[in-house]
């Protein structure tokens, strides 16, 4: 059975402990920046600023994401979906 050293374990694991607060720390930044990326999107994707490809272009996302993150926020769509075509009813005979 290994033995392990108590000071070099105390060591490690202050260090481990260090490296997961400055690890939470570099996470709760990024999803902030995160958060304000996409509430930016959003704000342009409502006030049509821009179409959601330029926007797509200029951010980090494709244009499908972009367009999930404005369908998500209930963005309305640039255009109203297409009417359905009718079925034709084929003559009896």
């Amino acid at each position: 059975m290994t033995e392990h050293n108590a000071d070099a374990q105390a060591t490690a694991l202050a260090e481990i402990a260090q490296l997961t607060a400055a690890f939470e720390e570099q996470q709760a930044a990024l999803d902030k920046a995160r958060d304000a990326l996409h509430t930016g999107i959003v704000k342009h994707l409502m006030e049509r600023n821009a179409p959601p490809g330029l926007i797509a272009d200029a951010s980090p996302y494709d244009r499908n994401h972009v367009r999930r993150l404005g369908v998500a926020a209930g963005v309305p769509p640039l255009r109203d979906p297409k009417p359905k075509p009718r079925s034709r009813k084929k003559p009896a005979g």
